[in-house]
């Protein structure tokens, strides 16, 4: 026995084990399964990212030495090259076969339900607001227009740096996009697949000579009131801080 107490997160760990005895046996609950790509409303406002990835070199162990959270950002706006590079590196389609399309991140049995968001505060011609990364055209669509710098930091436990980064990167994950074929334990691949995402962001950032800080801690409804999501069906799970820094 350990004294790590039965609270809920102990107990989705032990729930949600594999086990010789049952891994194979039928299904204890069913799911209907979500749409591989979240499609919004043909009007809304769209804007096609540069295809940039083949312009930007990096020693790869080089970046994983210089890798760093960095916070403190300057006033200075990303151009929407580097936020093009950003987005093919975190969920960019490398691989297109029958019907499937592989990304620049692994995902559990290649279901990629984490959705990308950014929080656009300073990027060269994109007008500030909530921006939804549409992976099959590699483009963003406006979702949620204005300055939501204020609302972000207080979401965000008063982090500062939320409302000074040029911008902030929030992912979502849709549950039924991996509860069909992994049940309950589809959760852990969730903040899993996340975390492979974020990864792949800091190490770009780095590329790109950008600060990045990835943010656990934020309160989950006041984010997914931002992202016009229910947090049911689709709920926050990260964010991450991206800005310019001095060198």
């Amino acid at each position: 026995m350990t004294d790590l107490g039965s609270g809920i997160g102990i107990r989705y760990l032990l729930e949600t084990r594999y086990d010789r005895d049952d891994l194979g046996g039928p299904p204890r609950e069913h799911f209907s399964r979500a749409p591989a790509f979240k499609e919004y409303p043909p009007d809304t406002q769209r804007v096609k990212l540069p295809v940039v990835a083949e312009q930007f070199k990096a020693d790869f162990w080089d970046l994983v030495k210089a890798r760093r959270s960095l916070r403190d950002y300057l006033d200075s706006p990303l151009s929407l090259a580097e936020l093009a590079g950003l987005l093919w590196a975190t969920q960019g389609v490398t691989l297109s076969y029958r019907n499937f399309a592989f990304r620049a991140v692994p995902s559990a049995g290649a279901l990629y339900p984490v959705e990308t968001y950014i929080a656009v505060h300073q990027v060269t011609g994109l007008d500030p607001g909530i921006w939804h990364f549409q992976v099959r055209e590699f483009g963003l669509e406006s979702i949620n227009p204005g300055d939501w710098r204020r609302e972000l930091v207080a979401a965000g436990l008063n982090q500062s740096f939320l409302g000074t980064a040029a911008v902030v990167f929030i992912w979502s994950g849709i549950l039924r996009r991996s509860l069909w074929k992994y049940r309950q334990r589809a959760i852990r691949y969730l903040f899993l697949d996340a975390g492979h995402i974020c990864q792949d962001l800091h190490l770009a950032a780095t590329a790109l000579r950008l600060g990045c800080c990835p943010v656990g801690a934020f309160f989950d409804g006041e984010v997914e009131r931002l992202l016009q999501i229910d947090g049911q069906e689709e709920v926050a799970l990260y964010m991450a801080a991206v800005g310019r820094v001095k060198q």
